[in-house]
């Protein structure tokens, strides 16, 4: 009886082991949310928002919270439940129906416009999807775990404007002179001749061995970055650094794709256009550049597996926020050489927080192009690297031309195509941008460990604000310093000091207690000459 009892325990035991399910996992849905969802909402329900687009939100839930979400008020629609060994893309579609007839195990639902949302088991999924189109892969559990969410978004900067007060525009135009069309012709031709850089292909790794070379040759410290995608798959990111001179940790990155794709991807993506157009002018960038000294750091990033669905840019922007890295702006350069037969306009792509920089790279740019600069602000355009680093909460812009070109992602997109003198401003535009963001070092240094904090006061019926600075003294040819300060991050500064203050602090009282504050700092020799900006520091960076 006793070795009866035995057996019936075990076979109890294992009975539970393989046939009863384990603790069930955490499981996740996608909704189709309302645009702008609000921020409390998402945290309170284990929610977050893994797009925003222009007309709604792709939203992440755990099932459990549906309820939670429903009584919080937000109204949604549930796309797919997340299920184990799929992927799931944006894709982007000229056509009304984007799946071809036949497509197997492919789940597809519109979010807005030209958009839908994709569930692909298959790995060559992309057989099945209509050509032209474009993908931007998500992240999403059991992937996701808090970490890519590090750190906050820089607040919507709808009222930003050019600062006042520029870069040195005389060392700026100097450098826009020595754009090259020869160049850039060079350049692009030597891609287009790899045959494809598809990634995943030989070639394309190939290509990424070119671009190192190419800022090795200009004396850049660069190197390559690999990555992982698609389970199957590896690749390459290329990246080289010019030192800031002042607070180096201040980053301002220049990015372009360099892998191609095409109808005939595996042999012939000559991708002359997009984009070999864009990583010709980060090069181009890399040869004028590499002499100058700057105050912030400028990274020149060429990112493969873009056309995957913007694998490349995804892990070093991932990479960047789990490092903690401090990027001022990204400036993203894709498809600059086809401006079309009726216009010449470079449309330049920013989400809400990244206005305030399309609105200084037009500014900046304009006077040095014989294009037009058209501000485009719309969080549904996902579709280039800008994008990964919008996830990550870094303000990116995307400039492009503003036309359709017949010949993309054909075997067609060739040099002989393209508008030399269309690319050539393009690259002008982005290399006066890139300059005037990491500041030319000017004759005066400028005042470096700037710190603020803030302190509310509180009386009867109101509270305001007081915020404290302070910074290095600096050396001896500074005579004094002034201060600046914008309701928007990199907003139009306004000096606070009438005349330079002798001293390396200042307090600003009496302030709003809802708004947050942004504050630089410069010096000023006895000559009247004053340095470039400080690095920017928030009211509370401090507290």
């Amino acid at each position: 009886m006793a070795r009866k009892n035995r057996l019936l325990f075990g076979f109890i035991v294992l009975f539970f082991i393989f046939c009863l399910p384990a603790a069930a996992a955490e499981e996740f849905v996608l909704l189709k949310a309302p645009a702008k969802l609000p921020k409390a909402i998402c945290s309170s329900t284990g929610s977050f928002v893994v797009q925003e687009l222009q007309t709604c939100s792709l939203v992440c839930a755990p099932r459990r919270s549906l309820n939670d979400l429903q009584k919080a008020g937000a109204a949604f629609e549930i796309a797919f439940s997340l299920e184990a060994n799929q992927s799931y893309f944006l894709l982007h579609s000229r056509h009304p129906q984007p799946l071809l007839p036949g497509a197997r195990r492919l789940k597809c639902l519109q979010l807005e416009a030209g958009i839908w949302l994709l569930q692909a088991r298959d790995p060559g999924f992309r057989a099945w999807l209509a050509e032209p189109f474009s993908l931007k892969a998500l992240r999403l559990p059991p992937i996701f775990s808090g970490s890519d969410e590090a750190g906050t978004v820089s607040p919507r900067a709808d009222q930003a404007k050019t600062r006042a007060r520029l870069r040195p525009e005389a060392e700026i135009a100097v450098l826009v002179a020595q754009v090259s069309e020869e160049r850039l012709s060079n350049d692009i031709l030597a891609l287009q001749n790899f045959k494809t850089r598809y990634a995943s292909t030989p070639q394309c790794e190939a290509a990424g061995d070119f671009i190192l070379e190419r800022f090795q040759e200009v004396g850049l410290a660069a190197a390559s970055d690999p990555f992982a995608f698609e389970s199957a798959y590896q690749s390459k990111n290329i990246v080289a650094v010019i030192p800031g001179m002042v607070a180096p940790e201040q980053i301002v990155l220049a990015c372009a794709h360099y892998d191609s794709y095409s109808n005939d991807r595996f042999v012939l993506a000559p991708g002359a256009d997009d984009n070999a157009s864009g990583t010709a002018a980060v090069l181009e960038l890399a040869r004028i550049l590499a002499g100058e000294k700057f105050d912030f750091s400028i990274v020149l990033l060429c990112v493969s597996a873009e056309e995957w669905g913007l694998y490349g840019s995804a892990h070093y922007a991932r990479q960047a926020r789990q490092e903690g890295a401090e990027i001022v702006g990204v400036v993203n350069l894709d498809m600059i050489a086809f401006p079309g037969a009726s216009q010449r306009v470079l449309d330049v792509i920013g989400n809400y927080s990244s206005e305030w920089l399309a609105d200084r790279f037009i500014a900046v740019a304009q006077p040095y192009v014989g294009l037009r600069l058209d501000k485009v602000i719309n969080p549904s355009m996902v579709w280039s690297d800008h994008s990964s680093f919008w996830d990550q909460g870094y303000p990116a812009l995307c400039g492009i031309e503003d036309s359709d070109n017949p010949y993309y992602h054909r075997t067609s997109d060739t040099l002989d195509k393209l508008d030399l003198g269309f690319a050539a401003d393009a690259t002008r535009a982005a290399l006066a941008v890139v300059a005037d963001l990491a500041q030319p070092l000017g004759v005066l240094m400028a005042p470096t460990g700037l710190q603020a904090r803030s302190q509310l006061s509180l009386a009867l019926f109101t509270s305001r604000k007081t915020v404290y600075l302070q910074w290095d003294a600096g050396d001896d040819s500074q005579v004094g310093f002034h201060v600046y300060r914008a309701s928007a991050a990199h907003g139009a500064y306004e000096r606070l000091t009438g005349q330079p203050t002798a001293v390396n602090m200042f307090v600003d009282p009496l302030l709003l207690p809802d708004q947050t504050y942004y504050y630089v700092v410069t010096a000023v020799d006895q000559n009247g000459r004053e340095s470039n900006y400080s690095r920017e520091v928030r009211d509370d960076e401090n507290n």
